[in-house]
């Protein structure tokens, strides 16, 4: 992959086009205390391009969030609320949906994730607490939806319930028989990350570095992967390219920020200067 590669996928703004036409996506993600993952997802989203985003979270951490954000459109709602989108669908036109980063400290994660699951016509990424709920209710996968999980090697271990010594023996092909079996998108993060598709098909990736490795950088590339998969037409096209621009802006830093204080809040910033020089 590279950036001529990656803007052979993306697909070029109509100069028609209104907001509902370039990515509209929507998050739930954020509780007390975790504030800092609902606002990274909603600039990964927007550093990918996505032009309307939709923002479920606790109205105790909204305040923080919208403070730092102002694109979004937020729902907020109350930590103890039961039925999130009981009395509804999904907005209009939802085309990716995002869930888990960041929802440790919500009473009824598990309703919301098997609620969104139910309701989603799209790809629904999965990361973070939606993965450990996910690997303790397996019957979530029988649902038949476009779902994509974005791992560490510590949550795969849950998820495929095998220490994470056995599992680096033979990481890729125990990666390659989950994907296949789950029938999901794996995406599954290290200092290499590999995407591996339904069918079993693998990419790796090799752009990024150490800047990365601190909290809200998963958060951060679970926005941008939600981004594209609302602009692409192909969720594992999608997928792919949103692991290579994440690390890609990270090696862009470089030029003129250190990875030692390496601030995730410049994605934005990157992402703008990215697309400016296509």
């Amino acid at each position: 992959m590279n950036k001529e590669n990656f803007f052979k996928n993306y697909p070029a703004r109509d100069e028609l086009s209104n907001k509902y036409d370039n990515g509209v996506c929507l998050f739930v993600s954020g509780s007390y205390g975790m504030a800092g993952a609902a606002l990274f997802n909603l600039i990964g989203a927007r550093s990918a391009g996505a032009s309307y985003i939709h923002s479920y979270l606790p109205s105790s951490i909204y305040p923080i969030v919208a403070a730092n954000e102002a694109s979004a459109v937020y729902h907020p709602y109350e930590e103890d609320k039961k039925g999130l989108f009981k009395e509804g669908g999904l907005p209009h036109k939802v085309k990716a949906c995002a869930f888990g980063s960041g929802v440790n400290n919500l009473p009824y994660k598990k309703e919301y994730l098997k609620r969104l699951i139910e309701l989603s016509d799209m790809p629904l990424i999965i990361d973070a607490e939606g993965l450990r709920i996910l690997s303790e209710n397996e019957e979530f996968y029988n649902y038949g939806k476009t779902l994509i999980l974005t791992p560490h090697m510590g949550e795969f271990s849950s998820l495929c319930h095998m220490d994470i010594q056995t599992i680096e023996k033979d990481k890729i092909q125990i990666a390659v028989d989950f994907a296949k079996s789950h029938q999901v998108i794996l995406v599954l993060k290290g200092h290499r990350t590999f995407v591996v598709s339904k069918d079993g098909e693998v990419y790796e990736n090799l752009s990024g570095n150490a800047a990365l490795a601190r909290a809200g950088s998963g958060d951060i590339l679970t926005g941008i992967i939600t981004g594209l998969c609302a602009l692409y037409n192909d969720p594992y096209t999608a997928v792919k390219d949103g692991v290579w621009l994440h690390g890609h802006l990270a090696d862009e830093a470089l030029l003129h920020h250190s990875k030692e204080a390496f601030d995730l809040m410049l994605f934005p910033s990157l992402a703008d200067e990215f697309f400016f020089k296509r």
